[in-house]
């Protein structure tokens, strides 16, 4: 049955909302042939924000061959460029035979070292070496294809970070970018849902520095939230009020994934008119819903770990002063540093301008709420 509110894919056209700044900067830059950069938490609308341009560029007449590329299963480096290849010939060719003529054409020794036999690990698991002759190949397919079929090439590639779990992962990484930064003609849409891995890669170690210019999401705004919970429910006769639908907004602080679900919820459990009391029961059932994933991340931290994360909801600003280690149980100022150092490494926490950010604020709010119960 279909639902009022889309939270389990991507959402396009009517659903999509508030973010028409970013959504513009996207199809700017794309009609440039400016490389993007996304790196924001798990639904976030990373691909909302990718697809919906994709639609727009359509409209606008913009042609383009589009390959995307996810690395979420992606762990050794011949698997990387099998998946790669693979898609990207995909991209270009309508059925099997006409793929196969062409890998024969433009690399035929992809056969030898991506094919399977009773002496040769699957690409997954298989860490032998591919010949650098093969890898500049492969890396280089967009613009040799390109040239081919004269196109508008973008090649969308997902959670980029999993490279950082390659064997050799900044060797893998420099390799792409001097392959990648000889390219033209080509746009590179790289995405990534570990914050803090990709903030390692392009702000720390500074790889790609200046090749592609980074989209910064923000929560969605008010209003056209308020208009989405207003327009949906009225579609079968539901009403909510403009007050509970800014409180939804509030509840989830803006969170596309958590306001798509509480509005969910608080839809099913309406036949008429929306009441506060519905939306609070509804947000406790959120919260439930996701009680079992945070238990699970707080499990797993030490209480040093956890007392951090008090702090850093106290609003503490000197986390390395005597009065802080001593209020929470800190050792010294290194136990301070391997504290954040963990919290990032974990994808709890991020640092934006000087300031300590939850990745999640739906955990925030459970940590306040029921971890601590304050």
């Amino acid at each position: 049955m279909d639902t009022a509110f889309v939270y389990n894919k991507f959402v396009t056209g009517s659903d999509f909302i508030s973010r028409e700044q970013e959504l513009n900067l996207f199809t700017n830059l794309v009609k440039q042939k400016q490389h993007v950069l996304i790196y924001e938490p798990p639904k976030s609308g990373k691909k909302s924000l990718v697809q919906q341009g994709l639609i727009n560029l359509r409209k606008d007449g913009y042609e383009y061959t589009v390959s995307n590329i996810n690395l979420f299963n992606v762990r050794t480096k011949k698997h990387l460029l099998q998946k790669m290849s693979t898609t990207l010939l995909d991209s270009y060719c309508n059925a099997p035979d006409e793929k196969l003529a062409l890998q024969r054409e433009i690399c035929p020794e992809m056969e030898i070292y991506f094919g399977t036999s009773e002496y040769q690990s699957t690409p997954e698991i298989d860490t032998s070496p591919v010949p650098d002759q093969i890898t500049e190949k492969i890396l280089n397919l967009p613009l040799l294809l390109a040239q081919r079929y004269n196109t508008n090439p973008i090649i969308y590639i997902e959670e980029f970070q999993e490279l950082l779990l390659q064997d050799n992962p900044y060797e893998i990484i420099k390799l792409i970018e001097n392959t990648l930064l000889g390219q033209t003609g080509i746009t590179y849409i790289i995405t990534g849902s570990m914050v803090n891995s990709m903030k390692e890669i392009f702000e720390v170690k500074r790889y790609f520095y200046n090749f592609a210019e980074r989209i910064k999401f923000n929560p969605l705004d008010i209003r056209s939230l308020s208009k989405l919970y207003i327009r949906n429910f009225h579609k079968t006769g539901r009403v909510v009020s403009k007050e509970l639908a800014s409180l939804m907004h509030h509840l989830t602080q803006g969170h596309p994934w958590y306001a798509q679900q509480i509005g969910d919820i608080s839809y099913g459990l309406t036949r008429g008119f929306l009441t506060e009391k519905v939306v609070k029961q509804a947000f406790h059932s959120l919260l439930e819903l996701h009680s079992y994933r945070y238990q699970l991340i707080t499990s797993r931290l030490s209480r040093f770990q956890i007392n951090f994360l008090k702090a850093i909801m106290d609003n503490v600003e000197q986390l390395s002063s005597t009065e802080t280690m001593e209020y929470y149980g800190f050792n010294s100022s290194a136990n301070v540093k391997r504290l954040k150092d963990a919290a990032k490494r974990k994808e709890i926490l991020t640092e934006e301008n000087g300031q300590w950010q939850f990745l999640d604020p739906l955990f925030k709010t459970w940590l306040q709420t029921v971890y601590f119960d304050l």
